[in-house]
C-alpha cells in the first residue's frame, strides 16, 4: 500500500526507540528498527555497517529497503572503496547526522561516481558516525532518491533527536559478554567436534573456536582471527565470506531462507581449504549467528561418486559432478577434466540439483559434506 510522506511522517519517535532497544534481544537485531527508521523519514534505504578502516570493508551490516541481489553486488565489489560519502565518513568522528550534500565540496567526485549515482537514482544521504575505534567505525546511512528529495536541516534535527538513543543501545549491543552464551551446551558440543568449527554471533563476531580451529588458524596462513572477525588473505574470498556470512546470519534469525554456504581457500600445490557456513538457530540466550567448519582434505576422505550418488539417488555422470564440484572444481575445471562442454555440465548441474532441492552450488556442497563427511 502505497503510504504519503505525511501519513509516513506520523510514526511516532517512541516507537523508533522501542524498536532501537528490541534489536538487543530481538531475532530480527536491527533489522527491524532500520525498516521505520527508513519509513519514518521518507528513505529508500536504511544501512548499519560496522567498517573496516584499513583496508577500507564491510565487516558486517544489516539492512533495509535494499534487494538481496543489490547487496551482493555492492559486497562482492566492495564498493565502499567507490562510495565517497561512505568512505569520508568513515574516517570522521562521533558526531550528528549530516547530509550527503552538505559534504559535496570535500567529496572527489568523479564521472563514474555520479554516473553510478544516476544509475541508482540517488540524489541524497543521511549519514551518522555512531562510534569508531583505530579499527573500526560504525555507521549509519539513509539515502533518499531525487523523488523523494534532499535532507534538510529539520529532517537532520529531528533524527538527531535519536542520536543519543542510537549510540546508546549500539555501545551497549558491543559490551553484551556473548562469550558466556550457552558455554555449557553449545560450546562443549563445539569443542567435541571432530572438525576445526568457530562460532559467530550475531554481528559476525568470533565468539568461541574449538581446538581444532586454533590449531588450524596457527598451521594455515590463508585465514585468521583478527580484533574478534575471521579474516582471508583472499580478497575474493574475504567479501565471498561476507556475502554469505551477513546472508547466513539473516536466516538464522528469521529473515530469509539462505540457509548454508561453502567458500574454498585453494593453495599452490594442495587442495583447497573448504569453509561451511552454516545458520545457528536462535535460542533464549541468542538471537541467532553461524557456526564455521574448516575443512582440511589433506587430513579428512572426501566424499566419493558412488557413495555421493547412492546418497542422493544421482546418476553417474551427476555423482561425478558432486566429487568435482566437492574438490573445489569449477564448472569449467570440470568440463575441461570430463571432455565434455560447460553447457552438458551444467544440464548436470540443474538436474541435481532438482533431485537433492537445493538452488546454489555452496548449499549443495554443504549438504554433501555435512552428511557424508565423517
Amino acid at each position: 500500500m502505497s503510504l504519503s510522506y505525511k501519513n509516513e511522517m506520523a510514526l511516532p519517535d517512541a516507537q523508533l526507540v522501542h524498536a532501537l532497544y528490541e534489536g538487543l534481544t530481538d531475532r530480527e537485531g536491527f533489522h527491524h528498527f532500520l525498516e521505520l527508521l527508513r519509513v519514518a523519514n521518507n528513505a529508500c534505504a536504511a544501512e548499519l555497517v560496522v567498517v573496516r578502516k584499513q583496508p577500507l570493508q564491510i565487516d558486517h551490516l544489516w539492512y533495509a529497503g535494499l534487494p538481496d541481489d543489490f547487496i551482493d553486488w555492492y559486497t562482492k565489489n566492495n564498493m565502499i572503496q567507490q562510495d565517497l560519502v561512505s568512505r569520508y565518513a568513515t574516517f570522521q568522528p562521533p558526531g550528528v547526522f549530516h547530509s550527503a550534500l552538505s559534504i559535496k565540496d570535500k567529496l572527489n567526485i568523479t564521472e563514474d561516481y555520479q554516473r553510478w549515482q544516476n544509475d541508482q537514482n540517488m540524489l541524497d544521504s543521511a549519514w551518522l558516525v555512531i562510534h569508531c575505534t583505530d579499527t573500526h567505525t560504525i555507521l549509519l546511512t539513509m539515502q533518499r532518491t531525487i523523488k523523494q528529495g534532499m535532507y534538510h536541516p529539520e529532517d537532520l534535527a529531528r533524527l538527531n533527536q535519536l542520536v543519543p538513543f542510537i549510540r546508546q543501545a549500539i555501545l551497549l549491543c558491543q559490551q553484551i559478554d556473548q562469550r558466556n552464551v550457552a558455554k555449557r551446551t553449545l560450546t562443549s558440543v563445539v569443542n567435541a567436534m571432530h572438525q576445526a568449527t568457530l562460532i559467530l554471533n550475531e554481528q559476525a563476531v568470533v565468539i568461541h573456536s574449538n581446538p581444532l580451529a586454533k590449531a588450524l588458524l596457527v598451521e594455515q596462513k590463508l585465514l585468521s582471527v583478527r580484533n574478534e572477525r575471521l579474516m582471508f588473505q583472499q580478497n575474493d574470498v574475504q567479501n565471498a565470506y561476507l556475502r554469505s556470512s551477513v546472508q547466513v546470519i539473516r536466516a538464522s534469525m528469521g529473515q530469509g531462507e539462505y540457509n548454508t554456504d561453502t567458500l574454498f581457500l585453494h593453495r599452490v600445490g594442495r587442495p583447497p581449504l573448504i569453509v561451511l557456513i552454516r545458520p545457528m538457530e536462535s535460542t533464549d540466550v541468542s538471537r541467532g549467528g553461524a557456526l564455521v567448519t574448516i575443512v582440511e582434505p589433506t587430513k579428512r576422505k572426501l566424499p566419493k561418486a558412488e557413495t555421493i550418488g547412492q546418497y542422493f539417488t544421482l546418476s553417474p555422470a551427476e555423482s561425478e559432478l558432486c566429487e568435482d564440484l566437492v574438490a573445489g572444481l569449477t564448472l569449467k575445471e570440470i568440463s575441461n577434466k570430463s571432455g565434455k562442454t560447460e553447457a552438458t555440465i551444467r544440464s548436470y548441474l540443474k538436474n541435481v540439483f532438482i533431485k537433492t532441492n537445493h538452488s546454489r552450488q555452496g548449499e549443495l556442497i554443504s549438504s554433501i559434506l555435512s552428511a557424508l563427511l565423517h
